[in-house]
């Protein structure tokens, strides 16, 4: 008998790194025939997709008509209110407070349109109903299941569940009994991304608190469908040949020497809005001497974020170097992410002095190597309007134990944040025993070898 043959959507960047950058395809190639299901034409990364012996398909963009649009908004309205989370009303706070006054309207009209849908007799019966109905009559869901047929797909592993081109998919490996297992990408997926499309046969999860949160959200899991491998991606940091000796990682990105760094990792606007404030003044403050130490800011764009709403700071910053790699909003997400990128973010990580971001998952990766942590939660617009959603960032359900942890410096203030900045650059062994805390509770393992629990699990399933 022959290997299963194992379909792998990959759909943006981060799946890169997660099945080929830290070796998982090669592992799980022992076992499998792996079929790489690619959004994005890249004929290096295809090519060595294929070196590893793994067969590449285009996945089609999911199309779909208003209908299933509207109703699939629906399905997302009911869900984020079910699954229980404080995330949901917090994230809605936010959302509400980046709408024009008109926006506000339509959008509440909208909600209680919903909501009054749903109390009727029978009302979310029919509300999946319609999303079933749909799904097959509305959208282009007919060309996934003749990709997973030509595929002769035995199973699939999915590790962005939540990806809007994933679901039709999933979907149609339900309806044609392919089993599906889902290794989730990230610890805040659960309580923050969109309702799942099926069930799963497994899930794999960062920690104990996703393992709730999954069972909490969705009936029909059970705790035995579930098993805590950590992420990935984070086996990176337990291995020193990916970090650059120090002055070679500062001459790549212009560092000049002997300042102490601070990373500042940047957001996203919808997330963490008037947050080039904070970038700004660090800036202006170094210049003004009211940070000793004469430090330099490395900034680090994030991924999904755009440049323009900093470009106006960068371009008159006096103290501010700027990270060019891994910009991927520009191609959707759609890029390549080698080895030296990665070298390049461990390098950052293990080298910067004090790390800035605002409920950023940067303070995880930066906790790994023991880097003073820090939070800002305030606005530092003169209108401060969103002063209460920047301090909701640090209570969201899957952040609470990093704020709770005692390794994360929350700040309230502009003073505080140069005082903290002090503080960790004079002082780094500050918080030490709170930072191995965030590592234990996020992560679980600390040892570099959380590829393996995945591979493991997965060959433990198809046996």
């Amino acid at each position: 008998m022959g290997k299963h043959r194992l379909l792998i959507p990959i759909l943006q960047h981060f799946g890169v790194r997660y099945i080929l950058r830290t070796k998982m395809l090669l592992k799980l190639s022992e076992f499998v025939d792996p079929i790489i299901a690619l959004s994005w034409n890249d004929i290096d990364l295809v090519k060595e997709f294929q070196d590893l012996g793994a067969e590449v398909i285009e996945v089609p963009p999911f199309r779909f008509g208003k209908e299933f649009g509207i109703v699939r908004e629906q399905v997302n309205s009911w869900h984020r209110n079910f699954r229980k989370t404080p995330t949901t009303k917090i994230d809605h706070r936010r959302e509400y407070s980046l709408k024009t006054p008109k926006e506000r309207i339509l959008s509440t009209l909208r909600e209680l349109k919903r909501s009054s849908q749903l109390l009727l007799p029978g009302g979310l019966q029919r509300l999946l109903a319609d999303y079933q109905r749909l799904l097959w009559v509305d959208t282009n869901i007919e060309e996934f299941e003749s990709l997973l047929s030509l595929a002769k797909t035995d199973m699939i592993l999915s590790i962005t569940p939540f990806a809007n081109r994933e679901e039709p998919l999933l979907q149609a490996a339900g309806k044609n009994k392919i089993s599906c297992f889902t290794s989730i990408l990230s610890f805040d997926n659960v309580t923050t991304r969109s309702w799942l499309p099926i069930k799963f046969d497994h899930y794999m999860v960062w920690n104990k608190y996703n393992a709730n949160e999954l069972v909490r959200s969705y009936p029909d899991v059970k705790e035995k469908d579930i098993t805590v491998t950590g992420p990935p991606q984070f086996d990176f940091y337990y291995d020193k040949t990916y970090v650059w000796d120090e002055e070679y990682w500062r001459d790549s990105l212009k560092i000049p020497g002997g300042r102490p760094i601070i990373l500042f990792g940047g957001g996203t606007y919808r997330v963490v809005p008037n947050e080039p404030f904070w970038l700004s003044q660090l800036d202006e403050d170094i210049s003004r001497k009211k940070i000793p130490n004469n430090p330099i800011i490395l900034f680090r764009r994030h991924p999904g974020d755009i440049m323009d709403r900093w470009q106006s700071i960068l371009n008159n910053a006096k103290n501010i170097v700027v990270d060019q790699s891994w910009m991927a909003n520009e191609k959707k997400g759609q890029i390549n992410i080698t080895r030296e990128n990665i070298e390049n973010l461990v390098s950052t990580l293990k080298h910067s002095d004090v790390q800035i971001n605002a409920s950023s998952t940067l303070t995880v990766d930066g906790s790994v190597f023991d880097r003073p942590q820090i939070g800002p939660a305030y606005d530092a617009g003169k209108k401060k309007q969103f002063d209460r959603v920047l301090k909701d960032l640090y209570i969201r359900e899957h952040y609470l134990p990093i704020t709770l942890s005692g390794g994360l410096d929350i700040v309230n203030s502009r003073e505080e944040m140069n005082q903290a900045i002090t503080t960790a650059i004079e002082s780094p062994e500050l918080l030490h025993e709170g930072r191995k805390k965030i590592v234990r509770e996020i992560c679980t393992y600390s040892d570099g070898n959380c590829t393996n629990r995945v591979v493991d699990t997965i060959r433990n399933l198809i046996k």
